[in-house]
């Protein structure tokens, strides 16, 4: 009998084992994701790594309490369309944009486009907090595919998952910000941007434009210092 169909063994008077598999991957299918806002997104899932911060464990949104309204403007039930955060030196905004990247990769997967001041700013960034996040967070491990130097979909700079891939650039790169529509943008440390990216105009402009594609529906979340 190797090599029947099921519909074969059907046929055949053998037993149909798979039911139980079938009906649990349908339900898996029909069931919708959790309502969750970034912030509740990363209290329950989000795990810091000791490479990526000097308190590991699991992320708590009460010790930065401040970002709680701000993370969850950043989700996508949220009529904001752009948060800007003007703010001191090393108060979370960068942990609330990588957690932005977690949850929609984990709930809402769409193209994502994060900016750092320059593109080995975006690949330390990439090493040093996005690789830690998607490894640490058992949410997040099974949905991107590890990178490997034959696979030009995932790099340093790009990470595909289901439905979407996250791209990291610099400011001062203009290729990088025109690279693909994204209808979720984090702009980090905007006032260390270059006035132009290669002399092709304002780096901001040039990221934002990526979300038009997306109408009423983009999410940008420009973090700045204030001077």
């Amino acid at each position: 009998m190797s090599g029947l169909t099921s519909r074969d063994r059907v046929q055949a008077g053998e037993a149909f084992t798979g039911d139980q598999d079938l009906l649990r991957a349908w339900a898996e299918g029909v069931t919708p994701d959790a309502d969750l806002t970034v912030s509740e997104w990363a209290d329950k899932y989000r795990m810091l790594a000791s490479r990526a911060s000097a308190e590991p464990g699991r992320y708590r949104t009460r010790r930065t309490p401040y970002m709680r309204d701000i993370m969850d403007a950043l989700s996508p039930n949220h009529s904001a369309q752009r948060i800007v955060f003007m703010k001191a030196a090393q108060v979370g905004a960068t942990e609330a944009g990588n957690n932005m990247i977690g949850f929609v990769i984990a709930h809402a997967p769409r193209p994502m486009l994060a900016v750092q001041p320059t593109v080995k700013l975006a690949k330390r960034n990439s090493r040093q907090r996005i690789d830690p996040l998607i490894e640490e967070s058992a949410a997040l491990r099974n949905k991107v595919r590890p990178s490997r130097s034959r696979d030009v979909g995932n790099t340093m700079l790009s990470k595909e998952f289901a439905g979407g891939i996250l791209i990291m650039t610099g400011a001062n790169s203009a290729v990088g910000l025109r690279s693909t529509p994204a209808r979720y943008i984090f702009l980090d440390e905007v006032d260390a941007y270059p006035a132009s990216a290669d002399e092709e105009g304002d780096p901001v402009s040039l990221a934002e434009a990526r979300s038009l594609t997306f109408a009423h529906r983009p999410r940008c979340f420009w973090s700045q210092r204030q001077q």
